[in-house]
């Protein structure tokens, strides 16, 4: 099945701050709640994490589960983390005001992707794909902040004293 000079110009390969949030813990976080209760819970935070994601500068690409997939240009590294620290301090204030064991983890990457929109014309969805997002999901899960090491390279120098590297392969953690 070889595509054609159509489906191609469809697509493009970029270098961009891929973005991936979830909650961590939110399995067990609303085990006591119910189904209405989870739902305005994932709301809350899907309202939130678009507008913070927005005022950042960054795109969100999709809402999934409990998470969510962000994009931001190459160049704004910077924001992306400030993003995703916003993030989590929103996520951290629903937790206690729903008196519930919840966090954020976050992976944050510098890669080349494939953007466009795939599928069928009645199916099709404006995503990202390639080996970027494979390497950024591997990053790590559960609780907190984790950046690779070109995103780091991209902070300032006074941005980056509050993260702790990690072997192999190398992404920082911020440090609480």
């Amino acid at each position: 099945m070889g595509s054609t000079d159509a489906q191609r110009s469809r697509f493009q390969e970029r270098t961009l701050v891929l973005v991936l949030i979830d909650l961590a813990g939110f399995t067990r976080a609303v085990a006591g709640l119910t189904p209405l209760e989870v739902v305005d819970l994932l709301d809350r935070f899907f309202v939130r994490c678009g507008e913070l994601v927005t005022a950042h500068a960054g795109r969100v690409v999709k809402f999934t589960g409990d998470g969510c997939v962000a994009v931001f240009e190459a160049d704004h590294a910077p924001d992306a983390v400030a993003c995703v620290q916003a993030v989590r301090e929103s996520v951290v204030s629903i937790a206690e005001e729903l008196d519930i064991n919840l966090d954020l983890g976050a992976n944050i990457h510098l890669a080349k992707v494939i953007t466009g929109v795939f599928g069928a014309p009645y199916t099709s969805i404006d995503d990202v794909i390639g080996m970027g997002v494979i390497h950024t999901f591997r990053m790590g899960a559960g609780p907190g902040i984790r950046i690779s090491e070109p995103v780091y390279r991209k902070l300032p120098s006074s941005e980056r004293t509050p993260w702790r590297k990690n072997q192999p392969p190398a992404t920082y953690t911020l440090a609480s």
